[in-house]
């Protein structure tokens, strides 16, 4: 268990672990047909199909507006470069940033956004 894991309520769970195994570097650490865990490093997301949450969120319109999940990674140029090879939407491109990270930011097959971090190192 971590203190923290965002679960995101998704189309279909199965395109959703693909997405993240196989285009980012997560691996699965639970997988049913309606749920999944996976994980990078220390970061877990949970992946629940949308029949798990109230119809009237789903109703409400598109999810995860305005918001993105903060993963740290040891290396963000690694995976930078994985995710732009694996044609996933990148939505903010990598650079240095004013509050020393180094960061991108990438949308999922249901339009969360995840931003992948490292400290931004001085050389």
């Amino acid at each position: 268990m971590v203190p923290t894991a965002p679960e995101f309520f998704v189309r279909d769970v199965e395109r959703s672990v693909a997405f993240y195994t196989e285009r980012l570097g997560f691996t699965v650490l639970r997988q049913e047909p309606d749920f999944a865990v996976v994980a990078l490093g220390q970061s877990h997301v949970l992946l629940a199909a949308e029949a798990h949450t109230s119809r009237a969120l789903l109703d409400a319109g598109p999810r995860g507006i305005g918001l993105n999940v903060r993963i740290m990674v040891d290396d963000v140029d690694a995976l930078y470069r994985r995710a732009k090879a694996g044609g996933v939407p990148v939505t903010q491109e990598i650079a240095d940033r004013s509050y020393g990270l180094r960061d991108f930011i990438v949308a999922d097959p249901d339009g969360f956004c995840l931003r992948f971090a490292s400290p931004v190192t001085r050389g």
